[in-house]
């Protein structure tokens, strides 16, 4: 195969004539200043995905945006996190699970009736995440991770220090990085697996179910992908140095032999997204003529800031397509989007979920405010229109939680409704888990409740 997707070649314009020159500047100029607002506008709307701790991090720690605007000022430009938050050192040790009893209810009838509810605390602006698993849940700060089996019953805990956690889980294995530093801490249900630090600033994190690690990081100018075993060791390490092309999101097959790393190319004036595929494992890249890397598959003018594996395949999210390629790199099916693509997530069905904001302009689209759940073979087979546009969306197990403002349904992944809620102050994250029973996450605790069937 050849091998035009290693070395990117960028047209020298600089020789051409001075007309053509400021033509094609000009142009691509525009080209650039064009989808620089667009994606400003889009990402201020929240298109690039608020994607669930199913998938991992999703674009919530590099600055597209602002590698597009690169393209136009001629300025390099570095990653930068869009979770603001301070690096001050903070007391963040969880207090003893409290028993409360609470009277909360909702305008649709269901409600949190008279029971013990109970708490974990944390100090405000934590940041802290949780990610459930089948045989309790993780507790991540910037301070440190724990591992309960209840609310009342911690088996493990340990200590680090992060500015900005992002997590990534799959299984019993989850995996928190310090958002734009150097540390990587992979972790499963008895304990720490492994640390690492690593040469660059991290971008962008994933782990599988055997807890393999990819990591994209950016190290100067340039970018690397590295792959880490669950014991630390390093598996596989690439490094990226093509002007104008940008490694934004990596997955790894659950055999950990695969590797599918989404590029952005800007080196063009047509802007590019290819899926690159490497071997992981040194025995599969010498029986191979191309070596490490074997496939590609590339769209125009579109960004893919996620991909996820699931039964053998690699199933790719765009900001307004969702395609699936299988292992070999032969893209099996592409379904077009006629809506902005706000969040996703999937079930452990291996069903993508899909919330629509606005239409794009001139295709037939649905409602702002829809929920689309795709089959296998990437039709759409399920939809649920909320009664507003969606400001919240989390997917777990097989059960999606949406929010509207302050109201919260959970669905099935028939799309069907299972419960409500309606939050009396503001809510950072709803997780469901068990049943009717739900994490609900405010800024200074978590509460675990059983929210009640909806009346």
């Amino acid at each position: 195969m050849s091998d035009k997707y290693d070395d990117y070649e960028e047209e020298d314009y600089e020789n051409d004539d001075f007309d053509s020159e400021e033509e094609q500047k000009s142009g691509k100029k525009h080209y650039f200043l064009f989808l620089a607002v667009i994606l400003i506008m889009t990402c201020a709307g929240g298109i690039y995905f608020g994607l669930s701790s199913k998938g991992g991090a999703f674009l919530n720690n590099i600055d597209i945006v602002g590698l597009i605007q690169s393209k136009i000022t001629g300025q390099s430009v570095s990653s930068s996190s869009s979770e603001s938050v301070s690096a001050s050192s903070e007391d963040n040790s969880v207090t003893s699970a409290e028993t409360e009893s609470t009277a909360e209810s909702n305008d649709s009838g269901s409600s949190v009736s008279e029971q013990s509810v109970e708490r974990i605390t944390f100090d405000n602006d934590s940041r802290s995440k949780f990610v459930m698993c089948e045989n309790g849940f993780f507790y991540f700060s910037r301070d440190g991770a724990r591992f309960y089996e209840s609310v009342d019953q911690q088996v493990w805990n340990d200590t680090y220090s992060m500015s900005s956690i992002n997590v990534s889980s799959n299984g019993d294995y989850a995996v928190v990085s310090d958002i734009q530093g150097r540390n990587i801490r992979v972790y499963n249900t008895s304990g720490l697996a492994f640390a690492s630090q690593v040469d660059g600033n991290i971008v962008q994190c994933s782990v599988n179910a055997e807890g393999t690690c990819s990591v994209v990081e950016k190290t100067g100018n340039d970018y690397k992908v590295q792959v880490y075993r669950n014991d630390g060791s390093m598996l596989l390490e690439r490094f990226d140095q093509d002007e104008g092309v940008y490694p934004i999101s990596s997955v790894l097959s659950d055999d950990s032999r695969v590797l599918a790393v989404s590029y952005l190319d800007t080196s063009d004036i047509e802007m590019k997204t290819r899926i690159l595929f490497f071997y992981v494992n040194k025995s599969d890249a010498k029986e191979s003529d191309s070596g490490d890397f074997y496939a590609a598959v590339e769209k125009e003018d579109l960004i893919v800031p996620y991909i996820y594996y699931y039964d053998g395949d690699f199933i790719a999210v765009g900001d307004s397509c969702v395609f699936a390629i299988d292992d070999s790199g032969n893209e099996i099916w592409s379904t077009d989007i006629p809506n902005h693509i706000e969040y996703v997530g999937f079930t452990d069905n291996g069903n993508a979920v899909l919330a629509l904001g606005e239409a794009i302009a001139d295709m037939e689209s649905y409602e702002s405010g829809t929920v689309c759940m795709l089959g296998s073979n990437g039709g759409i087979k399920r939809e649920y229109t909320a009664k507003a546009d969606i400001t919240y969306f989390k997917v777990e197990g097989n059960s999606i939680v949406i929010g509207v403002g302050k109201e919260f349904t959970c669905l099935s992944d028939s799309l069907t409704e299972r419960w409500s809620y309606t939050a009396t102050q503001d809510i950072r994250d709803i997780i469901p888990y068990s049943g009717n029973n739900a994490v609900i996450v405010t800024n200074t605790d978590a509460s675990f409740v059983n929210v009640g069937n909806r009346k």
